[in-house]
């Protein structure tokens, strides 16, 4: 075997080896930050494939296609598109606005014009409250402000009154949890965003809050929404796991990326609207948040 060919199959072992781990790793800290980059990754490796291919470097077209398929075969399906026989009963956005952005008119512009019933708004400091108030007050009056100055303030504005807002103090983080009226039913409705996982400290945070969160929210037949940033994944072993004790599903398509943004892409689905059965999500699209490195997500929900 001459040097090309005995590199390229060490490069096509590589390419499988590399899918193998953001497929299959264990659910750890650092296989947990690979694994939820695996849909850009298997990008790549399409990109790869189609580039060995026509540089005739077959083996490696192969192992690099099929390392994408063995990734993107990890993505799961989302219920979003469903149609069901009751009418359109609530229209939410969500948004995160990054704290030391100062786009604060702007971002609350692309929040007025989504024509939300609720608005679900995280990173709020104290000079995001203030300008939240200010410009959401008028068109949505009822509200509740956690703001917070380490990122993890947290706010609901709404058309519709609450009829009861509690404040969820998780491993130090302030969750909201809401009751509102959604066609003549009461429905339950939280606010979430989680610690993101910039460290292994963090990343066993984040994976407390969810199972604390999930353990409140289990054993209980109440219809529930549930959005917000969660800093995961729907791959991710904490994601599923969380959902299936909470005994929500999520509405997030295999297409929707909301983080890092930049202008109209982002790489990796951190913000997420969660449903409960009863509830059917029948669109979802991402938002421009100027200013934000998140996306913004609204979501038109029926029962």
């Amino acid at each position: 075997m001459n040097n090309a060919k005995c590199r390229e199959l060490w490069a096509t072992v590589a390419v499988l080896t590399l899918a193998l781990v953001g497929a299959f790793a264990p659910d750890a800290y650092l296989p947990m930050l690979f694994r939820a980059f695996i849909v850009p990754l298997a990008l790549a490796l399409l990109a790869l494939a189609a580039a060995s291919a026509l540089w005739r470097r077959w083996w490696l077209a192969q192992g690099a296609l099929l390392g994408a398929a063995i990734m993107l075969a990890q993505v799961p399906a989302a219920t979003v598109g469903q149609v069901g026989s009751g009418r359109m009963a609530l229209r939410i956005f969500h948004m995160n606005v990054l704290q030391p952005n100062t786009a604060f008119a702007e971002a609350i512009a692309v929040a007025q014009a989504s024509d939300a019933d609720v608005i679900s708004v995280q990173e709020v400091g104290s000079e995001w409250a203030e300008a939240l108030l200010r410009g959401l007050v008028a068109s949505h009056p009822y509200v509740h402000l956690e703001p917070r100055n380490n990122c993890y303030g947290i706010a609901l504005f709404s058309k519709r009154p609450f009829q009861k807002v509690e404040v969820l103090e998780v491993e130090g983080t302030p969750f909201l949890e809401a009751r509102i009226d959604m066609a003549g039913r009461s429905v339950r409705l939280l606010a979430v965003h989680a610690t993101s996982p910039i460290s292994y400290g963090h990343f066993r945070r984040r994976n407390a809050q969810l199972d604390r969160l999930g353990t409140h929210l289990a054993g209980t037949e109440e219809a529930t929404i549930l959005v917000g940033d969660l800093n995961t994944v729907p791959w991710d072993a904490a994601f599923v796991r969380f959902c299936g004790r909470a005994g929500l599903r999520s509405t997030t398509p295999s297409f929707q990326r909301t983080w890092p943004a930049l202008g109209p892409l982002a790489a990796i689905p951190l913000d997420h609207v969660l449903l409960s059965p009863g509830i059917i999500c029948t669109a979802v699209r991402t938002v421009p948040i100027p200013g934000s490195d998140h996306r913004g997500l609204l979501a038109v929900l029926n029962l």
